[in-house]
């Protein structure tokens, strides 16, 4: 049986960036249907590619603008993709998504895809929205299955591996990856230069973390 260790992925900068939602809209819009998750019955887990520990509300955006809510609703880091549950049963959703918020639509962490290839990520790849200014903070955080089953035992055993990365998207549609000092906010955003520069040294801010990073583009 699958084990399931308590493990929590951080909420970080949960900023709803769709600005006011008429929470009355989801109410006629329940998911009807998905593709059952198998589960398997070998492997022990180490900890799981989950957003969150617990599955909280959700909410989830089709790419033709109609919103579903979900009783139950949770991140696959390792798939990319969100799922929701039913009971025992989990579901990938039979939409095309476009976006999709884990809690309320003022406090929950929002998720987004549609922005340009880079590294390995397609357009169809979520990232986390972290700021809603012309300059948007992007993060990806990417899961890696690693095999960890010791020598001779008899029962598979596995962990997920993640990484961060971030990105800046670009009012010129351009999405760049940064690291997180101001050198390469800088470089990544040229033409904004004195305007970061100033902004950080009203809030004296050294943009040496990412939520100093967020403050600043969100005020671009």
């Amino acid at each position: 049986m699958m084990k399931t260790y308590g493990w929590l992925f951080a909420w970080a900068w949960a900023i709803p960036v769709w600005g006011q939602v008429n929470t009355n809209q989801f109410g006629a819009n329940k998911i009807e249907g998905g593709n059952q998750i198998a589960v398997g019955t070998y492997t022990e887990y180490e900890n799981q590619p989950y957003w969150m520990e617990e599955w909280p509300k959700g909410f989830l955006k089709t790419t033709a603008g109609k919103w579903y809510a979900a009783e139950k609703l949770n991140y696959n880091i390792s798939t990319d993709r969100p799922e929701f549950q039913e009971g025992e049963k989990r579901f990938n959703p039979k939409l095309e998504l476009a976006a999709f918020t884990l809690g309320d639509t003022t406090s929950g962490v929002y998720f987004q895809n549609g922005f340009p290839a880079i590294d390995q990520q397609t357009a169809k790849s979520f990232y986390q929205i972290l700021s809603k200014g012309s300059v948007k903070l992007l993060k990806y955080t990417k899961a890696t299955l690693l095999d960890v089953t010791s020598f001779n035992s008899a029962t598979k055993k596995k962990r997920f591996d993640f990484n961060e990365m971030y990105y800046v998207y670009r009012p010129d549609q351009k999405i760049i990856r940064v690291k997180k000092d101001k050198k390469s906010v800088l470089e990544a955003l040229p033409e904004q230069a004195s305007r970061i520069e100033e902004i950080a040294s009203q809030r004296k801010l050294k943009l040496k973390n990412w939520e100093e990073i967020r403050q600043v583009l969100d005020a671009l």
